[in-house]
């Protein structure tokens, strides 16, 4: 039996845990918001074919996940079980990230397109999966706490956030000025900085001896682990939350680069936009945990959900109204926030649920559906978009665009996700793990005490 302390949280290891987030934010602004349209423009990869790609990515990641979400449970040393694997994947992720966007001149068409899968894989499939399931483990192990959770998943976000709308505003303005390859290693070195700075400034509390409350926590095999996990029904649940939030996500972000650089010809407009889409979602955090006190995770997912649906719905109804656009985009980055907040401190409940009902506790792997569903949800959000430019007639070699590929660039940005969002609603009415929630807390209470 290994022990883990179950006091509350300091504000300066909330804020070392949500550091690591903000590296990984980096990687997925980047590969939300640019990726897709550095390699059909800067690159010349058409459009489906990067869909296409990403797609193919996909058959890895389940494989991956699993291992990885294996490995951190068997995990131990004296740092832990989920801290060394960002501790060991931190210089790792800013090496991939840096080939990615580096991709060869002197390459042939082919020959890019296999740099691409390759480089695309690596990062997405083994070392994000690595760094992303221990990094999403890690706060089951630092607290049992509802509400600490809560708080800290909302600065998580908060910093992530602020993260996003730096990395799109410099991206926009610097990338046609120092290219990707330069812009890509100012990342890549700050990513590292930054999960170094998560590895040093927690601390798992299994296995330390206090005079303060402990919570004893029994570890398993994965053979006796992995049946249990698959008797969570709300294991299911949120991934499927995850999977189609990402696709949603995804879309958007890469939809956004296409339109301000297509249908309203400025880039530099990007800036601009993606300031009224991450403010809000930055207000939207901090509101959050006063939210959840008074409704609960679930309610507050529900109200937010219905918000991001009525604020795309505007931004697709508009045209070229920009006036209207950033209306629905501020309404939408509103919405974000609680639902970035609650969705990801909804794991440790479905962790505890798992624990609740079976006996077997097991962050590693009901931690991968996080993983999973994000990669998921990226890679076929990637997938869409391809479709969706290939279907409009998209030419990112092209001076300007046929009528047909900015009519499917403005459906990719506001209508499509009125879609996903609805099915996003539907999913989270099902999860309902809030009614269990005091009672689970309770129970593991009484039985680790």
């Amino acid at each position: 039996m290994a022990e883990v302390r179950s006091n509350r949280l300091s504000l300066n290891e909330k804020v070392c845990y949500s550091l690591g987030d903000c590296a990984g934010q980096i990687y997925v602004a980047l590969a939300t918001f640019f990726l897709t349209g550095y390699y059909t423009d800067t690159v010349g990869i058409a459009a489906a074919a990067v869909g296409t790609m990403m797609l193919v990515a996909r058959i890895f990641d389940g494989t991956s996940d699993l291992i990885m979400g294996a490995l951190v449970d068997k995990t131990n040393t004296r740092w832990g079980k989920a801290r060394p694997w960002i501790l060991w994947t931190a210089p790792l992720m800013g090496i991939a990230l840096f080939a990615m966007f580096s991709v060869p001149e002197f390459l042939g068409y082919d020959g890019k397109l296999i740099y691409a899968y390759i480089t695309y894989i690596l990062l997405n499939c083994i070392i994000y999966t690595a760094n992303g399931i221990a990094y999403n483990s890690l706060l089951a192990r630092m607290t049992l706490d509802v509400q600490d959770r809560v708080s800290c998943t909302s600065i998580r976000f908060v910093l992530g956030t602020i993260t996003t709308l730096g990395v799109n505003a410099i991206t926009a303005n610097l990338v046609t000025q120092i290219g990707w390859s330069y812009l890509a290693a100012g990342y890549s070195g700050l990513m590292a900085m930054l999960l170094f700075t998560c590895f040093w400034g927690c601390k798992e509390r299994v296995g330390e001896k206090s005079d303060g409350e402990t919570v004893q926590v029994k570890e398993v095999p994965l053979k006796v682990a992995f049946p249990t996990l698959l008797k969570n029904k709300f294991f299911y649940l949120q991934a499927a939350m995850m999977i189609f939030l990402y696709i949603n996500i995804m879309t958007v972000g890469s939809m956004m680069y296409f339109f301000c650089n297509s249908v309203i010809n400025d880039l530099s407009q990007m800036t601009f936009m993606s300031m009224c889409y991450t403010i809000p979602t930055i207000l939207g955090c901090f509101a959050n945990p006063t939210l959840v006190s008074k409704m609960g995770k679930r309610r507050v997912l529900i109200y937010s959900f219905i918000l991001a649906i009525i604020g795309r719905l505007l931004v697709g109804a508009a045209g070229t109204d920009m006036t209207l656009i950033l209306v629905g985009v501020a309404l939408h980055g509103l919405a974000l926030g609680p639902i970035y907040s609650n969705v990801f401190a909804i794991t440790p409940d479905v962790i505890d649920y798992g624990e609740w009902k079976t006996g077997i506790r097991s962050e590693g792997l009901t931690t991968c559906c996080v993983s999973f569903g994000l990669k998921v949800g990226l890679g076929l959000g990637g997938f869409v978009v391809g479709q969706i430019l290939a279907f409009g007639g998209y030419d990112g070699m092209a001076a300007t665009q046929a009528q047909s590929a900015l009519d499917a660039i403005q459906f990719g940005f506001g209508y499509l996700s009125v879609i996903l969002s609805a099915i996003c609603l539907g999913i989270i009415y099902l999860l309902n793990i809030d009614q269990y929630i005091n009672q689970i807390q309770a129970d593991l209470t009484a039985k680790h005490g």
